[in-house]
């Protein structure tokens, strides 16, 4: 395994958790080598031509519609856009955008390592949300430390929704976001599972947090997992790190935008792509004069 790859990475953890029993949706991982690049008219380089089709392969085993993302991210709140494929007609424009989304929200060529295709689940939603009219979804932030359960919080704070399709969606999204008791002990006995496993990895860290969401048919699956250290946590825990717990009541509608997490990524891209020019690649390490 690559000792520079990075832990929060879909190519690092699948490996360690596939076969773990718990549900999680079908994956195929894609490496990619190739250079990244944000001229769209331009000719695509081989390397890229290659790494859609095999997508396109990838696609056409699990069935349309298809969720794809890179190692580190899946620009979700662009959701029509980025990671939700309704055809193969969508793919070229939509690894675009992924690769777009590396570049303006990490600033680093490193940190695309190729594409996960992935089984598209049908979760329970009741509201639509962002710029890329995403299906807000039942689901859940778990975190483990040591192999044991820590806390958990629902996946998405009020003051991260943003142009929701309902007047209501305050309460809608309210409404997702309680768990049964069965519910609870299933997803704490996961949560210390996976990060049991995970530990053992050769990268393993001592604190980890873990995405459950809830299906139609009532299934919680597993989709997504990173150091603890690197993932959003509702401030008003306990469990909260210092440099989170200073920001608003994630619970306060009126607080709309200022949750720290999946939210600011998406407006910090926002941000960058105002100020340049969209036919050129930032050099690697490059930080934009934006204030945040």
């Amino acid at each position: 395994m690559n000792s520079d790859m990075d832990v929060n990475s879909i190519f690092y953890w699948w490996p360690l958790v596939k076969d773990l029993g718990i549900p999680m949706p079908k994956t195929t991982l894609i490496p990619y080598d190739g250079d990244l690049f944000l001229d769209s008219h331009s000719d695509s380089p081989p390397e890229f031509t290659e790494l859609v089709a095999q997508v396109k392969a990838a696609c056409e085993e699990y069935g349309y519609p298809a969720f794809i993302r890179c190692g580190g991210l899946s620009a979700k709140h662009e959701w029509k856009n980025t990671c939700y494929l309704e055809g193969p007609s969508d793919i070229p424009g939509h690894i675009f955008n992924l690769m777009e989304a590396v570049l303006m929200v990490m600033g680093m060529r490193l940190d695309f390592d190729g594409i996960a295709v992935r089984e598209f689940l049908h979760l329970e939603n009741r509201f639509k949300a962002f710029g890329g009219e995403m299906p807000i979804a039942k689901e859940f932030r778990f975190f483990a430390r040591n192999g044991e359960y820590e806390c958990h919080h629902p996946y998405w704070p009020p003051s991260s929704i943003w142009n929701p399709s309902i007047d209501g969606w305050y309460e809608a999204l309210k409404g997702m976001q309680t768990l049964t008791d069965e519910e609870l002990g299933l997803l704490k006995g996961y949560s210390s599972k996976l990060a049991i496993k995970l530990d053992e990895g050769e990268l393993g860290t001592a604190w980890w947090s873990l995405d459950f969401c809830k299906t139609v048919d009532g299934v919680w699956y597993l989709t997504d997992l990173a150091v603890g250290e690197n993932s959003y946590h509702w401030s008003t825990c306990p469990h909260s790190p210092e440099d989170m717990s200073q920001y608003p009541d994630p619970e306060d509608p009126e607080k709309i935008g200022e949750a720290l997490g999946p939210t600011a990524r998406a407006e910090r891209m926002r941000k960058i792509r105002e100020r340049l020019d969209p036919h050129r690649i930032p050099e690697m390490g490059e930080d934009p004069e934006i204030e945040f």
